[in-house]
C-alpha cells in the first residue's frame, strides 16, 4: 500500500489512528508473502491499517500456512477517519478458507478516504490464536466486472489416496472443489477483459489426484474438461516447503485451466499437426501462468529459442508483450479468436502493427540488456 509522508503520518499520530494497543501494519501482513504469518492472541485480534492516499474499495485476507483450526472464523472490517470514531464497513461470518495460502476477498461497502482501517478477526470455537497469511487493499474494484462470470462445476477424486502425494495434498488444500473453482476465474480474469466477454462454455472440470510418473495434463473438451494431477511430482514439490508446493500447484493448475478457456488458432491445422497452433497453445498457458506470478520468470528466462519453441520460450515472450502494452495478452488472445488464418505475424501487425520477426528481436535485445 502507498504510505504517507512523515509529516501526514504525524498528522496520523496526533489525530490517534495509531492506537497505542493495536498492532500497527504487522509486517507479516503487509508484505504480499502469505507464508509470512502473524499469530495473534484469540483474546485480541485485531490489527490496524494507515497510510493509505486513496479510498479502499476492496480488500483480500490471506490464510497462513498454519493449521487451519488457527484460521479466523471471520472478520470485521472498519474504517476511521480520526482513530476514534468506527464505521463498520465490511463483515464477513463463518468463513472458510479452501486451502493454505489463499484469498478470501471482500467489498467495502461505502468507501470514502479513511485514514485508517481496523480488522478484528474472530477466533475459532477453543482456539488460542488466529494465525493470517496476508492482509491486502485495493483501490479497484476488483468485482465489478467479473460479477457474472460462471463457474464450471468440479468433480474432484483422488485415484491412490494412499500415497504420500495424496496426503500431503489434503494438508495443503482443504476444499479442492472450491481451490479449482476460485482459479477458473482468476485464469479468466488474465485471459478475458470482463465476464462479459465470449468465451467457452466450461461446464465440468474433473480433477484427479493420480499416482504416475509425471506432472499434469489435460483432456477433453471446454464442456467437459478432465485435468489429471501427478501425486509423484506433489511429492516432489513438497520438498523445500509447503509454500513453494503451494507455488507449483497453483502455476500447473493456471496452465491446465488456460487450456480449457482458450480459443484455438484457426485455418493451420491442428495441436498435432501444426507447429505455429501448438506453439501459441503452449506458450499461452505459460504466459498466463507466467502474468500471475507463478514462474520465477528471473531464474527462468533466457535469451535465446525461438517464438515456435512453445511453453516457457513462448510463454515468456507473450508476457514479456505486457510492457509494451498491459492488455497484450488479451488482445493476443482476441486474434487467436478473430484472425483466420491465424499465425504469430498476423497477431504481431494487429496489436503493434509489427511483424514477429521484429517484436521477437526486441525481445532477445531486451533479454541480453538484463544479463
Amino acid at each position: 500500500m502507498k504510505r504517507h509522508t512523515l509529516s501526514a503520518l504525524l498528522a496520523l499520530l496526533l489525530c490517534g489512528c495509531a492506537q497505542p494497543d493495536l498492532p500497527r501494519n504487522v509486517a507479516a501482513l503487509c508484505d504480499a508473502d502469505p507464508s509470512t504469518e502473524a499469530r495473534f492472541p484469540a483474546s485480541g485480534a485485531a490489527v490496524l491499517f494507515d497510510g493509505f492516499t486513496a479510498p479502499m474499495v476492496n480488500y483480500s485476507v490471506y490464510s497462513s500456512g498454519a493449521d487451519p483450526d488457527c484460521d479466523p472464523a471471520g472478520w470485521i472490517l472498519s474504517g476511521s477517519h480520526d482513530g476514534r470514531k468506527w464505521t463498520e464497513l465490511d463483515r464477513c461470518d463463518d468463513c472458510s478458507f479452501c486451502s493454505r495460502f489463499q484469498e478470501i476477498s471482500g467489498e467495502i461497502s461505502a468507501p470514502d478516504a479513511y485514514a485508517c482501517y481496523r480488522l478484528e478477526f474472530l477466533p475459532r470455537t477453543g482456539a488460542d490464536t488466529v494465525a493470517v497469511g496476508d492482509v491486502r487493499f485495493s483501490a479497484q474494484n476488483l468485482e465489478q466486472q467479473w460479477r457474472g462470470f460462471v463457474y464450471p462445476e468440479i468433480h474432484f477424486e483422488v485415484l491412490d489416496p494412499d500415497t504420500e502425494g495424496a496426503a500431503i495434498y489434503r494438508r495443503l488444500v482443504q476444499d479442492p472443489e472450491s481451490y479449482v473453482r476460485y482459479h477458473t476465474r482468476k485464469v479468466a480474469e488474465i485471459l478475458f477483459y470482463s465476464a462479459a466477454d465470449t468465451m467457452n462454455t466450461v461446464g465440468r472440470i474433473d480433477y484427479t489426484l493420480k499416482d504416475y510418473e509425471g506432472v499434469s495434463a489435460k483432456s477433453g473438451t471446454p464442456a467437459e474438461t478432465a485435468i489429471v494431477y501427478s501425486t509423484r511430482h506433489i511429492e516432489r514439490s513438497a520438498g523445500e516447503s509447503m509454500y513453494k508446493l503451494d507455488y507449483e500447484t497453483r502455476g500447473v493448475l493456471f496452465h491446465e485451466l488456460v487450456h480449457a478457456y482458450q480459443f484455438e488458432p484457426k485455418g493451420i491445422g491442428s495441436y498435432g499437426t501444426n507447429r505455429e497452433f501448438w506453439a501459441c497453445i503452449e506458450g499461452l498457458a505459460d504466459a498466463v501462468r507466467a502474468e500471475a506470478g507463478l514462474f520465477d520468470i528471473a531464474a527462468l528466462r533466457k535469451p535465446g529459442g525461438h517464438w515456435l519453441d512453445g511453453y516457457k520460450t513462448t510463454g515468456f515472450f507473450l508476457q514479456w508483450l505486457t510492457t509494451k502494452d498491459p492488455d497484450a495478452l488479451r488482445k493476443f488472445h482476441v486474434t487467436v479468436r478473430d484472425l483466420d488464418p491465424w499465425s504469430f505475424d498476423a497477431a504481431m501487425q494487429s496489436i503493434f502493427g509489427r511483424g514477429i520477426e521484429e517484436m521477437w528481436a526486441e525481445y532477445q535485445q531486451a533479454l541480453a540488456d538484463e544479463a
